[in-house]
């Protein structure tokens, strides 16, 4: 039998206390991506979905009671939520036994996200183009960058045969090397800020560079 969306939720690791488990992390999880692709946008939406669910519909979500979630059940549920957990397992489902040939990894600021005085989140994203997917992606922390979220990134995706394409920032030894060690490939830009590399590329490249043309 084929693994499901349905198994692979019921896979994540549920942080919450004893006392906060009235629900499955599965059955929560399972109504906010089904409402989320029927356009709910926020909690309240999901929760006026989820009120919705006739006792038939709650028991496909794992809930025997009839009963669904109040909105501050999901509210308390995300705050607990293991955000990369939950990313690692939808992406490892994502790639299923597909081989992965060409992966693009980006890092963008969420949006609305931020709240007061905290910084807005900020993403990286590995997407695998023949799958239209995005097969992993971490929150970078406040003290982190995405040179080092990369690497962290990377160590999570199948590598080998792969070509990994990303921007100037990711034009670092140790990502290219990693990427190497493990059989994938690599094709990042190159730019002024890295003005020994770019004139290595072009002497070596010669009249075939378009760097080696202009400087001639």
């Amino acid at each position: 039998m084929a693994r499901t969306l349905w198994d692979a939720l019921g896979e994540i690791d549920d942080k919450r206390g004893r006392k906060g488990r009235q629900y499955a992390l599965q059955s929560v999880l399972g109504i906010s991506i089904a409402a989320m692709l029927a356009g709910s946008n926020d909690l309240i939406a999901i929760f006026r979905w989820g009120r919705r669910l006739k006792p038939e519909a709650l028991r496909l979500f794992g809930i025997e009671s009839g009963k669904a979630p109040c909105h501050a059940t999901y509210h308390y549920f995300f705050q607990a939520l293991d955000a990369d957990a939950v990313s690692r397992t939808l992406g490892t489902f994502a790639r299923g036994e597909a081989e992965v040939r060409h992966v693009a990894i980006d890092g963008k600021t969420l949006k609305g996200s931020r709240r007061l005085d905290a910084k807005a989140v900020h993403v990286l994203s590995a997407f695998a183009t023949e799958l239209s997917a995005v097969i992993g992606d971490l929150t970078v922390a406040p003290d982190q960058n995405e040179i080092t979220a990369a690497m962290v990134l990377l160590k999570g995706l199948p590598l080998d045969g792969a070509i990994i394409t990303g921007d100037a920032i990711f034009t670092q030894k140790e990502i290219c090397r990693h990427i190497r060690d493990r059989n994938g490939h690599y094709l990042f830009t190159v730019k002024d800020n890295q003005p020994h590399l770019r004139n290595d590329i072009a002497t070596a490249f010669g009249d075939l560079s378009p760097l080696g043309r202009s400087a001639a």
